[in-house]
Protein backbone atom coordinates (compact mmCIF):
# COMPACT_ATOMS: atom_id res chain seq x y z
CA UNK A 1 0.00 0.00 0.00
CA UNK A 2 1.30 2.98 -0.57
CA UNK A 3 1.44 6.20 1.23
CA UNK A 4 -1.22 7.66 -0.98
CA UNK A 5 -3.66 5.14 -0.46
CA UNK A 6 -3.31 4.88 3.41
CA UNK A 7 -3.81 8.83 3.66
CA UNK A 8 -6.46 9.00 1.32
CA UNK A 9 -9.49 7.13 4.07
CA UNK A 10 -8.36 8.66 7.13
CA UNK A 11 -8.47 12.47 4.71
CA UNK A 12 -12.08 11.22 3.66
CA UNK A 13 -12.95 10.00 7.32
CA UNK A 14 -12.03 14.17 8.33
CA UNK A 15 -13.63 15.94 4.92
CA UNK A 16 -16.90 13.85 6.06
CA UNK A 17 -16.43 14.92 9.60
CA UNK A 18 -15.67 18.04 8.84
CA UNK A 19 -18.67 18.57 6.36
CA UNK A 20 -20.88 16.92 9.21
CA UNK A 21 -19.97 19.47 11.20
CA UNK A 22 -20.40 22.16 8.78
CA UNK A 23 -24.38 20.69 8.67
CA UNK A 24 -24.77 20.80 12.67
CA UNK A 25 -23.69 23.67 12.83
CA UNK A 26 -26.14 25.22 10.01
CA UNK A 27 -29.28 23.38 11.56
CA UNK A 28 -27.94 25.02 15.14
CA UNK A 29 -28.01 28.65 13.74
CA UNK A 30 -31.34 27.84 11.91
CA UNK A 31 -33.19 26.38 14.50
CA UNK A 32 -32.21 29.21 16.93
CA UNK A 33 -32.89 31.91 14.65
CA UNK A 34 -36.10 30.29 13.75
CA UNK A 35 -36.89 30.24 17.66
CA UNK A 36 -36.13 33.53 17.85
CA UNK A 37 -38.03 34.60 14.62
CA UNK A 38 -40.84 33.22 16.63
CA UNK A 39 -40.58 34.92 19.54
CA UNK A 40 -40.79 38.32 18.28
CA UNK A 41 -43.52 37.12 15.44
CA UNK A 42 -45.39 36.26 19.07
CA UNK A 43 -44.27 39.70 20.16
CA UNK A 44 -45.90 41.33 17.21
CA UNK A 45 -49.18 39.53 17.50
CA UNK A 46 -49.27 41.10 20.69
CA UNK A 47 -48.37 44.54 19.81
CA UNK A 48 -50.77 44.30 17.09
CA UNK A 49 -53.78 42.84 19.45
CA UNK A 50 -53.03 45.51 21.79
CA UNK A 51 -53.35 48.18 19.36
CA UNK A 52 -56.58 47.25 17.79
CA UNK A 53 -58.07 46.86 21.27
CA UNK A 54 -57.01 50.52 21.65
CA UNK A 55 -58.25 51.49 18.39
CA UNK A 56 -61.62 49.75 19.72
CA UNK A 57 -62.09 51.61 22.67
CA UNK A 58 -61.31 55.11 20.87
CA UNK A 59 -63.27 54.97 17.85
CA UNK A 60 -65.96 53.39 20.51
CA UNK A 61 -66.42 56.59 22.17
CA UNK A 62 -65.28 55.03 25.39
CA UNK A 63 -61.97 56.56 25.85
CA UNK A 64 -61.91 60.37 24.80
CA UNK A 65 -59.75 62.00 22.50
CA UNK A 66 -58.26 65.36 23.82
CA UNK A 67 -58.28 68.04 21.11
CA UNK A 68 -55.38 69.52 20.36
CA UNK A 69 -54.94 72.74 22.12
CA UNK A 70 -52.17 75.40 21.98
CA UNK A 71 -50.66 77.55 19.43
CA UNK A 72 -48.72 75.53 16.26
CA UNK A 73 -45.20 76.30 15.54
CA UNK A 74 -47.16 77.90 12.46
CA UNK A 75 -49.83 79.89 14.09
CA UNK A 76 -46.59 80.67 16.16
CA UNK A 77 -44.93 81.94 13.18
CA UNK A 78 -47.60 84.01 11.72
CA UNK A 79 -48.24 85.69 15.11
CA UNK A 80 -44.54 87.03 15.72
CA UNK A 81 -45.00 88.28 12.35
CA UNK A 82 -48.27 90.08 13.41
CA UNK A 83 -46.13 92.00 16.15
CA UNK A 84 -46.23 89.57 19.04
CA UNK A 85 -42.60 88.63 20.25
CA UNK A 86 -43.99 85.45 22.38
CA UNK A 87 -47.42 84.69 21.59
CA UNK A 88 -48.78 82.79 24.08
CA UNK A 89 -47.24 85.13 26.94
CA UNK A 90 -47.96 88.60 25.20
CA UNK A 91 -51.89 87.44 24.88
CA UNK A 92 -51.92 85.95 28.43
CA UNK A 93 -50.50 89.41 29.67
CA UNK A 94 -52.71 91.46 27.52
CA UNK A 95 -55.88 89.46 28.47
CA UNK A 96 -55.09 89.92 32.40
CA UNK A 97 -55.10 93.88 31.95
CA UNK A 98 -58.31 93.89 30.26
CA UNK A 99 -61.02 92.58 33.41
CA UNK A 100 -63.59 95.24 31.90
CA UNK A 101 -64.03 91.96 29.38
CA UNK A 102 -65.75 90.15 32.17
CA UNK A 103 -69.32 91.05 31.68
CA UNK A 104 -70.77 89.83 35.08
CA UNK A 105 -71.00 91.76 38.18
CA UNK A 106 -68.39 91.10 41.33
CA UNK A 107 -70.10 89.36 44.31
CA UNK A 108 -69.27 91.34 48.00
CA UNK A 109 -67.37 93.97 46.83
CA UNK A 110 -64.77 91.46 45.08
CA UNK A 111 -62.91 92.42 41.98
CA UNK A 112 -63.10 90.53 38.72
CA UNK A 113 -60.13 88.94 36.72
CA UNK A 114 -58.67 86.47 34.91
CA UNK A 115 -56.47 83.29 36.38
CA UNK A 116 -53.68 83.07 34.19
CA UNK A 117 -53.01 79.43 35.17
CA UNK A 118 -56.56 78.32 34.27
CA UNK A 119 -56.30 80.47 30.69
CA UNK A 120 -55.96 78.60 27.56
CA UNK A 121 -54.59 79.70 24.26
CA UNK A 122 -56.74 77.28 21.89
CA UNK A 123 -55.74 78.24 18.88
CA UNK A 124 -54.75 81.48 16.70
CA UNK A 125 -58.22 82.71 16.75
CA UNK A 126 -59.46 81.87 20.70
CA UNK A 127 -58.56 81.80 24.51
CA UNK A 128 -60.98 79.81 26.97
CA UNK A 129 -60.17 81.88 29.88
CA UNK A 130 -61.25 81.32 33.44
CA UNK A 131 -61.88 84.57 36.26
CA UNK A 132 -62.94 84.61 39.36
CA UNK A 133 -63.53 87.45 42.49
CA UNK A 134 -62.57 85.18 45.37
CA UNK A 135 -66.40 84.77 45.56
CA UNK A 136 -67.69 83.61 42.27
CA UNK A 137 -66.21 82.00 39.36
CA UNK A 138 -66.46 81.63 35.68
CA UNK A 139 -65.31 81.40 32.08
CA UNK A 140 -65.48 82.53 29.00
CA UNK A 141 -64.70 82.12 25.38
CA UNK A 142 -62.68 85.00 23.84
CA UNK A 143 -62.36 85.79 20.05
CA UNK A 144 -58.75 87.47 19.10
CA UNK A 145 -57.03 89.29 16.05
CA UNK A 146 -53.86 90.71 16.11
CA UNK A 147 -52.56 93.77 13.95
CA UNK A 148 -49.14 95.49 14.39
CA UNK A 149 -48.20 94.26 18.01
CA UNK A 150 -51.69 95.26 18.99
CA UNK A 151 -54.62 92.60 20.34
CA UNK A 152 -57.81 92.88 19.90
CA UNK A 153 -60.40 90.92 22.26
CA UNK A 154 -64.60 90.27 21.60
CA UNK A 155 -66.12 88.14 23.80
CA UNK A 156 -68.10 85.39 22.30
CA UNK A 157 -69.57 83.46 25.64
CA UNK A 158 -69.58 83.40 29.11
CA UNK A 159 -71.33 81.96 32.04
CA UNK A 160 -70.80 81.50 35.49
CA UNK A 161 -69.72 78.02 37.46
CA UNK A 162 -73.11 76.99 39.26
Amino acid sequence: MSEKSRFLPHAERLVWFGFMLFLLITAMIYIHRGIGLERDVQQAHQEILALQMRLNEVTSGRVAQPAAVGLTQGQERRLRRLGLNQPREDLLNDLAQQPELIDHEPVLGGTLFFVPDETHVLNDRWVLATFEDGHIRGQMLLEYEVAFGTIDWRVLDSVLDR
